[in-house]
Order: structure tokens, then C-alpha cells, then sequence
């Protein structure tokens, strides 16, 4: 699975906590799964800039790319998405209905895959932060508010930051732990910077800009469109 983390680990996404207390105020962690809740059940689709910084461990090595990210919800618990690297090199990732596809166009090739079982976990996972209440994750995720760290590229914006930990073994699988800095202030909830960590200690930095909730798509917009000629390729079969 380490190739599929590396295709969807830009949408790895996820915000929860222990909910209930009997004090009236309001913590800042609260008050992020507030609005969460509140935007959930309106989020279709969302369009962004993003920059991907990968860290190996083992080599010490950072690697950079940037594209842009479009992502629509297309029934309860499905979602398509669209991964157009441009730096770099360029690629673009698609996914749907429990099927992975890479283009290259360098070599003209696709790669595609059947995610099968793994399709569902997929789902769960790129929803969060982008759909999903924080009620509804709070069943599944455990969270705690991080202070902020100095030099983060969204000084001028105020933000909360959480570290989030998934509970079912499954899901650790792909992620150790995540965190988001979702902006302090504001109806929305969702993040504009998050770290995606494995337990190899490799992880993800993703950073996004220009963030459009909802917008107009065109009928094709997360369709992979392929030249005439372009090879297909199965890996693992």
C-alpha cells in the first residue's frame, strides 16, 4: 500500500476529540468540531493550490511538488478526487469508486489500480477535514491541541493546531498520526496546512492556498483524460 499512501496522502485528512463536558466554556478544540458539524452536511466539493513536502527518514531527504487538488463528494461516504502534479515532474492521480489510476505523460502510461477493500478505508480518510463531522470522528479518532510551532508558513494566519491519532488498527496501518492547523477564526473549518506521519517516521507536509469551498465544476473536471495511444499497466497483476 506504501504506492497508494503516496497517491491520496494529500487528502489524509482529520479532526476529532472526546466531546461532552459540563463547563460552559467553550475550548478552542470544541469549538473547531462545532463548526465542523456545522459545515459537513453543506461540503460537495472543493478546489485548491497545493504544496507537498515528502520526508524519508531513512535518507533524510525532503522532496517537493506542487499541483492542484480537486475533490467532490458524490454520495454519503464516496467521493472522487484529482491530483494534477505540475512540479517537478508532472502526473496526475485519480481516484474513484475503489479504483486508483497515475498518468504519466512523459511515457504516455497509465497505472491503475483496484483498491478493493482498501477502497472504503480510502474514502474514510479523504473525507476528513472535508466533509466529515467532528461528532462522526470523534467515534473513531482521538485529538489533543498542540501548540504552535515558530517558522510555520501560515504565521499570518492564527490557527488552532491538533494532533490526531487514529484509534482502529486498520487505519494506523497508513497513518501513525496527523496534524492540522485549521485557521482560529471564521465559519469554516478546514485546515490549510497538515503533516501526515507513518510509522517508518516518513511523513507529508501538505500546505494549501487559494482554497475554494463548493465551487462551480464543469461535468469533467475530475475526469482523467488520456491521449490516444496511452498505455495501460496493472501493477501487482
Amino acid at each position: 500500500m506504501k504506492i497508494q499512501f503516496r497517491a491520496f496522502a494529500a487528502f489524509l485528512l482529520l479532526v476529532t476529540a472526546t466531546v461532552g463536558s459540563s463547563s460552559s466554556a467553550t475550548s478552542p478544540l470544541q469549538e473547531v468540531l462545532a463548526r465542523m458539524d456545522k459545515a459537513a452536511s453543506s461540503f460537495r466539493a472543493m478546489t485548491a493550490h497545493v504544496t507537498y513536502v515528502t520526508h524519508t527518514a531513512i535518507l533524510n531527504q525532503d522532496d517537493k511538488e506542487s499541483g492542484t487538488v480537486v475533490m467532490r463528494k458524490v454520495a454519503p461516504g464516496e467521493v472522487q478526487g484529482l491530483i494534477d502534479f505540475i512540479e517537478p515532474d508532472r502526473r496526475t492521480v485519480q481516484f474513484e469508486k475503489r479504483s486508483l489510476q497515475i498518468y504519466y505523460p512523459k511515457i504516455n502510461t497509465v497505472n491503475k489500480w483496484d483498491l478493493g477493500k482498501h477502497g472504503e478505508q480510502l474514502d474514510q480518510f479523504i473525507m476528513i477535514g472535508f466533509g466529515t463531522s467532528g461528532t462522526q470522528l470523534a467515534r473513531d479518532y482521538s485529538v489533543k491541541v498542540l501548540p504552535n510551532e515558530k517558522g510555520s508558513p501560515q504565521q499570518d494566519v492564527p490557527t488552532i493546531r491538533l494532533e490526531l491519532v487514529p484509534k482502529d488498527g486498520e487505519a494506523a496501518k497508513y497513518v501513525k498520526k496527523l496534524e492540522l492547523w485549521i485557521p482560529q477564526t471564521g465559519d469554516d473549518p478546514y485546515p490549510i496546512r497538515e503533516k501526515i506521519s507513518q510509522s517508518s517516521d516518513d511523513y507529508r507536509l501538505v500546505s494549501y492556498s487559494d482554497l475554494k469551498i463548493n465551487p462551480p465544476l464543469k461535468p469533467d473536471a475530475l475526469r482523467l483524460k488520456l491521449p490516444p495511444g496511452v498505455k495501460v499497466e496493472q501493477p501487482g497483476k
